[in-house]
């Protein structure tokens, strides 16, 4: 598991200022791949805690129980897992982390993921909602047109 800050996020919780905690958790090493993708497109993972499940002999119910232990009232934090029904998302959703003020999505998407990093919003549930309706509209089959094109260029430069 993975609870680094960046300096600023160190000095903000040191004042006491809310943070924003996401925890991703995963079958296999799919977490580890979201963190990659928020430092390469982002330069900043400190917001992002990762729990690989099943890939070794850690014990995720402990990783996943310190992250909503480590949340404070005051923080906006969010648990991220793979699968609906999947082993993980019911581990996770036994603890009822909203219970703790943190918000549970399951069947998630990269932009889902970035939006919630970049975002000034507090993590509450209607927004967490819209995020997904949006973050949804981005996934779609690209079929190839005559010439090279896809029927998303348009959308992209148009």
């Amino acid at each position: 598991m993975s609870c680094e800050y960046s300096p600023m996020a160190r000095l903000l919780w040191l004042k006491g200022c809310a943070m924003k905690k996401i925890l991703v958790a995963t079958h296999g090493r799919l977490a580890s791949g979201v963190k990659s993708v928020a430092e390469v497109l982002l330069h900043d993972d400190s917001a992002i805690t990762v729990v690989d499940c099943y890939v070794d002999e850690s014990d995720p119910n402990e990783q996943i129980a310190e992250f909503i232990d480590g949340v404070r009232p005051e923080d906006d934090a969010l648990i991220v897992t793979d699968l609906l029904g999947g082993s993980v998302c019911n581990m996770v959703t036994a603890m009822q982390p909203e219970k703790h003020g943190i918000v549970h999505v399951t069947g998630f998407n990269i932009a889902l993921i970035l939006e919630c990093l970049i975002t000034g919003e507090a993590f509450t549930p209607e927004y967490i909602d819209s995020v997904i309706a949006q973050a949804s509209t981005s996934m779609r089959r690209v079929v190839l047109r005559a010439g090279g094109a896809t029927d998303t260029d348009d959308d992209f430069f148009g």
